[in-house]
């Protein structure tokens, strides 16, 4: 069944299930600063989103016999703007339109659709989703971008999603959860914002469950993602790349160029957690792409990272995604309460040789200290330290970069 017709299945049950919704009075409430229209007794909401990533950063300590090496500079890395609220209770809506480029680099173009989705939330412990949206599919990318740790997400991650999941994917699927148990999968087809990729075919999916819930919280998970009829414009092909977790400009060294391929899938386990106040997580990945001639492809990555609250509550678990949240704290008033403040540290590994393929393999050290002064607004200052290893030649270097998030 093609995933659009599953798409207008979703939507269907979403509106039969919601009839029977309970009714509140109209009117503007609010959030903090953000208003929320409330009509038809409650029964439809509309609450503007906004957010705002500036990130600004320098590279240093390059090889001097590499010429094109990295620059330094700043972006938008994010520039959102939407609504989302509720339909007759049980169904939440999101739109959102992206205005920031693609690429570093790159004219905005006027902007594109980074999500539009309904999801039915009638039923206790279960979300029917449909639509283009970031799915779930990992544990870096059901992590919320204004919670991660680092600026952006460990480059084996953003490669594993890219086969089948990832930012503005059109799918339809279910979430359940409970306390302790996560489970999700969903059916997928092309990116929305992607022209003439709507021939792709996928799946993906995510368990996790807490099995230890007391001084150390332990979760254990594991994800997959399997992707048919790669590729867009009608060319079967797969490639995967990533830049050196920064994105101040176009360069991305680690590439395995276009492979012409059948399928794609991609597989991993995932471990998180908490230590007392200090938060962990995980995540490897084994990709393989069946290409059409030379064999298959495999490649592998995994990263680490860890937070340390200074200031404020150490991170908490979201049990309906299954991911960890930052700690709440005390907005800044200058009279004894500063925000909250975390220090996070990390390692990243991807692997993308595999003969005749060579694309190179990166590892990067990173250490940063997060500033949330109040509950919207995020600052952090990151240092890396990071190699990309080459069939010709290393590059090697150091990088010092800054973000400002703000979020509403």
């Amino acid at each position: 069944m093609r995933v659009r017709s599953c798409l207008l299945a979703g939507l269907v049950l979403s509106t039969s299930g919601a009839a029977m919704a309970q009714t509140t009075g109209d009117g503007i409430s609010w959030s903090g600063i953000r208003p929320q229209l409330n009509l038809a007794d409650g029964n439809f909401t509309i609450t503007p989103v906004a957010r705002l990533d500036l990130h600004a950063g320098s590279y240093f300590d390059q090889d001097r016999d590499v010429s094109d090496r990295f620059s330094s500079g700043a972006n938008v890395r994010r520039a959102r703007v939407g609504v989302r609220g509720t339909i007759l209770k049980d169904i939440s809506y999101n739109f959102t339109w992206e205005l920031a480029p693609s690429t570093p680099q790159d004219p905005s173009r006027g902007g594109r659709i980074f999500e539009a989705s309904m999801s039915y939330t009638g039923i206790r412990g279960l979300r029917i989703s449909a639509g283009a949206w970031t799915l779930p599919h990992t544990l870096a990318y059901a992590s919320s971008s204004s919670e991660m740790m680092m600026l952006e997400r460990p480059a084996i991650a953003a490669m594993a999603t890219s086969l089948a999941s990832g930012d503005t994917r059109l799918a339809v699927g279910a979430e359940a959860f409970n306390s302790r148990l996560y489970g999700a999968a969903f059916l997928t087809q092309g990116v929305l914002s992607t022209l003439h990729d709507d021939r792709q075919r996928g799946v993906v999916g995510r368990v996790a469950g807490l099995a230890l819930d007391g001084f150390v919280k332990l979760q254990l998970g594991a994800n997959f993602a399997y992707q048919d009829r790669p590729g867009s414009n009608n060319r079967e092909a797969q490639r995967l790349r990533d830049y050196p977790e920064l994105r101040l400009n176009s360069f991305r060294y680690l590439d395995t160029g276009t492979i012409p391929a059948s399928s794609a899938w991609a597989v991993g386990p995932e471990v998180s957690g908490m230590i007392g106040r200090m938060h962990f997580a995980a995540e490897y990945q084994h990709i393989r792409i069946n290409a059409n001639t030379g064999g298959e492809r495999n490649f592998n990555g995994w990263y680490i990272q860890t937070a340390i609250p200074l200031m404020g509550e150490p991170r908490t678990r979201n049990n309906s995604n299954a991911t960890w949240r930052r700690g709440r704290s005390r907005d800044l008033d200058f009279n004894g309460n500063w925000g909250g403040l975390e220090a996070a540290f990390g390692y990243s590994y991807a692997n993308l040789h595999d003969a005749p393929t060579r694309g190179g393999s990166q590892e990067i050290y990173t250490a940063a200290l997060n500033w949330y002064p109040i509950s919207n607004i995020k600052f952090t200052v990151q240092y890396q330290v990071g190699n990309i290893a080459q069939t010709t030649q290393n590059r090697g270097f150091q990088a010092i970069s800054f973000g400002t998030i703000l979020s509403f």
